[in-house]
Formats: C-alpha cells, sequence, structure tokens
C-alpha cells in the first residue's frame, strides 16, 4: 500500500513502550518485588505520563508472564516459583550450548578478555555480597560468547529467557555459595580459548547445573 503523501513523521517514542521498559526493567531486577500490587495511577505519577500507556504495557507484561490479574481485577507482578525455574534453566543452558558451538569458531580476544573482565567483576561482587553486581557480571560473562554466536534469532530469544533468569535468581539469592560459578567461567574461557569444543560444553552444562541447584526447595516454600 502507498503511503500517502499526507502523512506526518512520528517525532516522539511511544509512551507505552517507555513504560513497558522501565517496568519490566523493575520486575527484573526486582525493585518491584513478587506479589507486589501495580497501580496504574500510582505508575502514571512515578513514570510522570498519563494512566492509557501504563495499562498498555502492563498487558504486555501480562502477556509476558511478568505481571498477573486476578478475578477480582487487582494487578500485581506475578510470583517467582521453583518450578519456573526448573522450566527455564534447561532450555536456557542448551540454547546457550547451541551459541556456544556457533562462537567457537569466531570468538576472538577482544570477547575473550571481556568475559575475563566480567568475572573478575564477579568475583568481586560476590565477596561483598552484591547480588545485582554479581548477577549482571554473570549475565556479561556469558554473554561474551552469546555475541559472537552470529545468529540474531538465538540472541534475541536468550536475552528474553535470561531475563527470566535474572529475575529468578534475583529473587533466590543467598541460599548457596555461588563462587563456584567464578571457577567454572575461568575454565570456559581457557576452554574456548583452546578451541576446546567438548570441554566448554562440560563446563558450560555443569555451571547451569550449579544455577539449577542452587535455588532449593527449601528456598521456593518461603516464597
Amino acid at each position: 500500500m502507498p503511503i500517502p503523501s499526507s502523512a506526518a513523521p512520528v517525532s516522539r517514542k511511544c509512551l507505552s513502550d517507555d513504560a513497558y521498559a522501565q517496568l519490566r526493567d523493575w520486575i527484573i531486577d526486582g525493585t518491584l518485588a513478587p506479589g507486589e500490587a501495580l497501580r496504574d495511577e500510582a505508575l502514571s505519577e512515578a513514570l510522570g505520563m498519563s494512566r492509557t500507556p501504563i495499562r498498555d504495557a502492563l498487558q504486555r507484561l501480562e502477556n509476558e508472564g511478568l505481571v498477573v490479574t486476578s478475578a477480582n481485577r487487582r494487578t500485581s507482578v506475578s510470583p517467582v516459583t521453583l518450578k519456573q525455574a526448573r522450566d527455564i534453566y534447561p532450555i536456557t543452558a542448551e540454547l546457550e550450548a547451541f551459541a556456544l558451538r556457533l562462537a567457537m569458531s569466531t570468538i576472538d580476544e577482544a570477547a575473550l578478555d571481556a568475559m575475563r573482565a566480567a568475572n573478575g567483576a564477579l568475583a568481586a561482587a560476590l565477596a561483598v555480597g552484591d547480588a545485582g553486581t554479581a548477577t549482571q557480571a554473570d549475565f556479561e560473562v556469558h554473554g561474551g560468547f552469546i555475541a559472537c554466536c552470529a545468529n540474531d534469532e538465538l540472541r534475541t530469544i536468550l536475552a528474553e529467557l535470561k531475563a527470566k533468569v535474572c529475575r529468578l535468581e534475583r529473587a533466590f539469592w543467598g541460599w548457596a555459595d555461588r563462587t563456584p560459578s567464578v571457577r567454572d567461567h575461568d575454565e570456559l574461557i581457557a576452554a574456548l580459548a583452546a578451541r576446546d569444543l567438548a570441554k566448554a560444553e562440560r563446563v558450560l552444562a555443569r555451571n547451569w547445573d550449579r544455577g539449577l541447584a542452587w535455588i532449593t526447595p527449601q528456598a521456593a516454600q518461603s516464597r
């Protein structure tokens, strides 16, 4: 269909997109905790926009499973459960393994150096109990090889899944000693540098197994 000559160019970003991005970030990083009520009037005031884009954003987040609306129309942040972890972690681990295989022949020293730096940041954050920085650093380590996989669709899917993993990690943080992950990453980086795919796959699988093991039934029952 031809575009009408009278059509005016879009000059501003859609407010609902802005609201969606901010609310999603707050849910993922735990600023808005599982079960917390989401009142559009309060969110409207906090974000400095009308209630219409807030409602649009909440609908999108509900479609993604991050927000729920009860029978009495109460909207809240969706709960975080052990079942979610059991569902999401194995899928994410398999897709990361695929990305690892794709990246093996193309990953370069700059990407490996970035992974090493992120792993150092992870170790430092774990030493002081900084959950937010540790989670971000952990994702940057894995993101080093994901960025080199040369598959845009895979990167997009993993970004969505890993946002949910981030939420799970933050919700169940503090139930286990996570420092073994630093050693896993050191071994993973060394295997990538040596182009040893078999070892890299083993280490990555072990790292994801640890992650799921750290989210314990006791933690889930307390939520």
